[in-house]
């Protein structure tokens, strides 16, 4: 667990910004060690299993070299700029593949600036962490406006660093590598003049994270 100062600025802010790197760091490395571990493991086989393991290793190096293509863009620094793109980066990796996206009638072929990209993969990631035991994240609105990201299943919760930043309260005392994402989109939407605010729509069991984009 790391303690966050709850209004940084100046010094503070840095420190806040060092301890997100941090924990964006320890995110990353429970990301993909698992799978790293896995191909090592695989390899190792080879003289045993043949065939069969080369086809692990194979699939644990394909769905690695896939989680890195997306914190790539996730941190701004991907390629994609459409919504099909980003579509595709999320494939099986919301929630870590217990949960799916749904568009409605979203045409794939939206195009997303420079800024959203990173801003709209989070805020979906941030919507799978809030499905422990998987279900459905529906994306909604106007891409160029407002966007409506709403996770669906059971005990479906936000993240509280999420919560607390939409009703503009202090941080939590502490944030552990699992909120880190959800400090990523906060101060990342912060940076970029997006709003992000939590509503309940009618029928429904648990909020939806709006994202409103600058004029």
């Amino acid at each position: 667990m790391s303690q966050v100062n709850p209004e940084p600025d100046s010094a503070e802010g840095a420190d806040l910004h060092l301890r997100l790197t941090r924990l964006i760091g320890l995110r990353l490395c429970h990301d993909l060690g698992g799978l790293a571990g896995t191909i090592g493991n695989a390899l190792e086989m080879l003289n045993d299993a043949g065939a069969e393991a080369a086809d692990l290793a194979g699939e644990a190096a394909d769905i690695l070299r896939r989680r890195l293509l997306l914190w790539r863009s996730v941190l701004g620094s991907g390629e994609a700029r459409t919504l099909g793109a980003v579509l595709g980066l999320l494939k099986g990796q919301i929630a870590a593949g217990r949960a799916h996206l749904e568009i409605g009638d979203l045409p794939e072929e939206t195009p997303l600036s420079e800024t959203m990209v990173p801003l709209l993969l989070s805020g979906l990631l941030v919507a799978g962490e809030a499905l422990p035991r998987g279900g459905v994240v529906r994306l909604a609105g106007d891409l160029q406006r407002e966007i409506m990201i709403l996770p669906k299943g059971t005990a479906a919760a936000w993240s509280p660093v999420l919560v607390r930043h939409a009703a503009g309260a202090a941080l939590p005392a502490e944030i552990s590598s699992r909120d880190a994402l959800a400090l990523w989109l906060c101060i990342s939407a912060g940076a970029a003049g997006v709003t992000l605010s939590l509503a309940l729509p009618p029928n429904e069991a648990a909020a939806a994270l709006i994202m409103s984009l600058p004029n």
